[in-house]
């Protein structure tokens, strides 16, 4: 799992996490509203140390209780239609859940707390998220070891950053999810998947290049 490490909320952009532990066996992350995320936040706190499947119902009822608290508060919601899709455009989120223990796992749930399994693909979301799916379309039905796919994961975010999209912003946060646990990249390691990220990039431009004159 990785993501860039830029916390948006509204026009102001601040350095922070966005990746976080739900047991020692679990890693989650959300996209959109940074309220309706920290709110969530303190309530998995609560949740035992469970695989993924015997939790997946109960994260969703926070997702919806924590949204419905929201909208109770909120003021803007007595001058909207009482439409549930209208009302959860206030407080937008997505949230990702990930483990491998003993299969790799990766469960999606919207603001509206309906929780569905992600099989055989990546999955990414936030503003990038079009970026992301178009560097692993290429990379769609192949099996890549655990270094490949940091690699790759860390190299996906690094350019949907270099285009300048809004909301990304270093650093790159990277976490390994195995079965026997959580691993957090430090400092020398972003540094070496830096390294090989740009060493992979010229060689992708020097490809094309000879590819070119061979024409």
């Amino acid at each position: 799992m990785a993501s860039d490490g830029q916390i948006t909320s509204g026009m102001i952009r601040s350095a922070g996490s966005k990746i976080y532990r739900l047991n020692d066996r679990c890693l989650w992350s959300a996209s959109g509203e940074l309220a309706l995320i920290q709110r969530v936040q303190e309530r998995l706190t609560s949740l035992p140390n469970a695989p993924l499947l015997n939790l997946r119902d109960q994260i969703g009822q926070i997702i919806t209780q924590c949204v419905g608290e929201l909208l109770g508060m909120d003021f803007r919601t007595r001058f909207l239609p009482q439409d549930p899709n209208v009302l959860l455009q206030l407080h937008p989120a997505d949230f990702v859940f990930a483990e491998a223990n003993p299969r790799q796992c990766i469960l999606h749930i919207l603001a509206h707390g309906t929780p569905e399994w992600i099989e055989g693909r990546p999955f990414a979301t936030g503003s990038g998220e079009p970026f992301a799916y178009a560097l692993l379309q290429k990379y769609h039905g192949r099996q890549l070891n655990l270094n490949q796919a940091s690699l790759l994961a860390y190299k996906v975010i690094d350019e949907a950053i270099e285009v300048g999209a809004y909301g990304l912003g270093p650093p790159i946060d990277i976490w390994n999810i195995r079965p026997d646990g959580l691993r957090q990249f430090g400092e020398s390691d972003r540094a070496a998947l830096a390294d090989a990220c740009r060493t992979l990039r010229e060689a992708e431009v020097q490809l094309l290049l000879q590819g070119s004159c061979s024409q």
